[in-house]
Parts: structure tokens; sequence; C-alpha cells
């Protein structure tokens, strides 16, 4: 873990992505991955909030659109959710930790939603960090929920279409969480693939070559370097000299493939957008 704990992100936010090629790599069908991914998933969390001292880590485990995905690996990863999430609850309320999901209900199976219900009943009270799983979310529909909520009070005589502003979109969100300071994607994407595109306005971006499953607390640590010393050169530059904007080109975005830093993510040196499929690897 890095030294200086005081650049420690609050919020720090992972796609986990990778874990079918992780398994391809093997010769082995993904629920492999999957399962490794998972077990990966689980270690990493209890290294973030209980050891590192980040103080919400969110997760992106299951998009959208990843229903479109073959119908047996989504029911396997609906298998792997609920016989797992029950353990990573225990885990967490033993470290005085709060579960939290984000994303839409609907679609989900009846056994999903009662782990969820479990976790989050039974880590309620928990104040020493919180872990934010993103299940069945995407941004666009998050913006979108939110809109609609709205909308409905305007509609209603709640709420003053002139008084909408900023926070009262936040408060619309999913989940009342600060801000992500710094989001991790694995398995060598350059693109976030619709996950909490509101929350990372100002977030430093950190994506990696290594698959989810081989990412590992070292890995991690290299993340929180990163981030760390990005911190430093802002924190070092003259404050007369800068402002918010320039802040953004200060701060080192790095994405670093085999230690050697890249341009913007999701965009090549001549600033066209990277193809790829548009709902991430995981």
């Amino acid at each position: 873990m890095p030294d200086n704990e005081k650049r420690i992100p609050t919020h720090a936010a992972i796609i986990v992505d990778g874990n079918r090629r992780w398994a391809r790599q093997r010769l082995m069908p993904a629920s492999v991955g999957h399962k490794a991914g998972f077990d990966r998933l689980k270690e990493i969390t209890r290294y973030a909030v209980g050891d590192c001292g980040v103080k919400v880590l969110s997760l992106y485990v299951f998009s959208t659109e990843n229903f479109a995905r073959d119908a047996k690996e989504v029911g396997y990863l609906m298998d792997l959710f609920a016989n797992n999430f029950r353990t990573i609850a225990d885990e967490m309320n033993e470290r005085g930790c709060q579960v939290l999901f984000s994303g839409r209900q609907e679609g989900l199976q009846p056994r999903v939603l009662d782990a969820m219900d479990y976790m989050m009943d039974l880590t309620k009270d928990n104040k020493k960090g919180i872990v934010n799983f993103c299940l069945n979310y995407g941004s666009h529909a998050e913006i979108t929920d939110a809109v609609r909520a709205i909308a409905g009070e305007v509609k209603e005589g709640k709420l003053d279409p002139a008084s909408i502003d900023e926070h009262t979109i936040e408060s619309h969100l999913y989940r009342d969480l600060p801000p992500v300071d710094l989001m991790i994607r694995t398995s060598g994407e350059e693109r976030l693939s619709n996950f909490l595109l509101w929350q990372c306005a100002y977030a430093e971006f950190y994506f990696t070559p290594t698959l989810f499953p081989d990412f590992d607390k070292a890995c991690f640590d290299e993340a929180l370097a990163e981030y760390a010393a990005g911190i430093a050169v802002w924190a070092a530059t003259p404050k007369s000299k800068t402002n918010e904007q320039n802040r953004l080109r200060i701060l080192r975005r790095r994405f670093l493939f085999g230690g050697n830093s890249a341009g913007l993510g999701g965009y090549g040196r001549s600033g066209v957008p990277r193809s790829g499929d548009r709902s991430g690897g995981r």
C-alpha cells in the first residue's frame, strides 16, 4: 500500500473486465473465468476497503448490456452472484463496511434480489466503508431514471423547474456517494462502457492490460501509486497559474501498458475513437 495515505482516493471504481479472455487464453469455458474473477473481486474488495483506506469502492460487475449475452452464461453469472453475495456480506459486516447496490432490479432473478436485500440489511448500520456493487447497471439508464423522477416531482408540483441544478440531479441518482476519484479498468480496454459517467467528471483514469482474474493486491497498489503521483503533480503546481480546467491537463492521465504512458483513454494519438464493442468485455 502506498505510504502517503493522504493520497488514497476516497472513492475508487473498478470496471471488472477480462474474465472471458482469461478463460479463453487457458482454453477453458467462460464460467471458469467468471469464477476466477469473482474470487479476485472478493480479495480486492477486502484489500481496498479493509486495508488500504478507500472509503467507497464501486464495482462494475454486470451491465444492462450484459443481458444480451448467451443465456447460459448470464444464468451462470446470476448463480455466481446469488451463491457468493452472502459470504461477501458476512465478511464486510465483520469489517464494519456497508454494502450497497446500484442498478435496475428489473430482470434480476428473485434469489439474486434476496441475496442483495440480505447484504444491504445486514450491513446498513456500518460506517467504516462502502462497497457499491453495480449490477444490471448502466449510466445512461441511471441518468434517465433520475430525469424521469425529477420530471415526476415537477408534474406533481413538488419541485420548481427553476430550482433544478446539479445537486438536484445528483440527489436522484441511484446512490448518494462522493464523486469518483480513481477509475480503474482492467484488460487493456480504454473506455468507460457506460459506467458512472456523471460521477467520473473529474476522476483520474488508470487502464491496465492485466485481466481482472490476475489483478492482485500488487496491481491495485500500482494503481494507487499512480493516482498519488498525479495528485502530487497537482499539489506542487502554483495555484495562481491554474484553474480547475488546467488541473485536468496537469494531472496525469496515465494508462499504463507495461509501465509506459499512453494517450487519452478511448482515443488513439490521432484523437479517433478506438474500435471495439460498446458493452465492454467483462
